[in-house]
């Protein structure tokens, strides 16, 4: 992207976009845009940080490399990276991705910054729910606050990996991002381990017993955490009446069901998101000072 095709908001505050972006927030130190890819790009492309970004996807996947690491980077996680780094993304699928990009500088990032300990985040359920509400908010205000508590959480929540009892090898860790492959691409189906497995050239059992290892989280708990994300941001653009339609394009086998899931994901049933218009409330972390 051309200095020309930058948008007003950002080019007035001189921020430096390499991509195009539709700007939610472009303040000095602050910048939100919603970032939207077809998919099914060929091939990778190289990508430099000219701002520390972190972008938080909402809809779809791609691959990223860094660093020689490649990750499969879906609604689940988020990516962190600091001005200069350079890395690769490939989009593999034909599904579009949605995702929202956050990028800091100055002070507001020399407060972050010592948070941002590793290239790839979880994206906790209360850091969903900011995410949703950031998409949701029509204030100016609204908008710039609630992405900043979302920063905040995702960055607070992002701590050192865990210790392992045992070195995981490069097979297991391939084995394991094939399977999260699998699960964002066809959570929509009725998968089962055995299916998956399948699809990655492993037994069922191997393939439990790696995912496991690597990530902490069984093979249906990380499932289950792709379909609800997908149907948190799909409250946004259906009526009310039409939650049991979110629950099958989701992949769940029942309405009662997805709502078990969301209330226990989220702490309130989905009704409760879809029945609410307009700009949403403020909410920031309890431990956000």
């Amino acid at each position: 992207m051309s200095l020309l095709e930058i948008p007003a908001e950002a080019a007035s505050e001189g921020w430096r976009l390499d991509y195009p972006l539709q700007p939610l927030h472009a303040g000095r130190e602050l910048f939100v845009g919603a970032c939207h890819c077809p998919g099914h790009e060929h091939g990778w492309s190289p990508v430099s940080a000219h701002h520390y970004e972190l972008d938080v996807m909402l809809e779809g996947m791609h691959l990223q490399n860094s660093g020689g690491v490649q990750r499969v980077m879906d609604p689940t996680c988020a990516s962190l990276h600091a001005p200069g780094d350079e890395y690769l993304v490939n989009s593999p699928t034909v599904h579009p991705q949605r995702s929202t990009l956050l990028l800091l500088r100055g002070a507001l990032a020399e407060e972050l910054v010592p948070r941002m300990s590793a290239r790839a985040c979880t994206v906790s359920p209360a850091a969903a729910r900011l995410h949703f509400e950031l998409l949701r908010a029509r204030d100016a205000m609204a908008i710039e606050e609630t992405a900043l508590a979302l920063a905040y959480r995702i960055l607070s929540d992002t701590g050192p990996a865990p210790k392992r009892k045992r070195a995981l090898t490069p097979s297991w860790r391939r084995l394991t991002e094939e399977l999260r492959h699998v699960m964002v691409t066809r959570f929509r189906e009725r998968l089962t381990v055995e299916s998956m497995a399948a699809a990655c050239h492993a037994s069922p059992f191997h393939a439990s017993r790696v995912f496991r290892a690597v990530t902490g989280e069984t093979l249906h708990r990380h499932l289950t955490r792709v379909r609800l994300r997908a149907a948190l941001f799909m409250l946004g653009e259906v009526a009310p009446g039409r939650l049991a339609e979110i629950a099958f394009a989701t992949g769940f086998s029942s309405h009662s069901h997805f709502t078990r899931a969301f209330r226990a994901e989220f702490g309130c049933a989905p009704s409760d998101l879809a029945t609410r218009r307009g700009t949403m409330p403020f909410r920031a972390p309890a431990d956000w000072t």
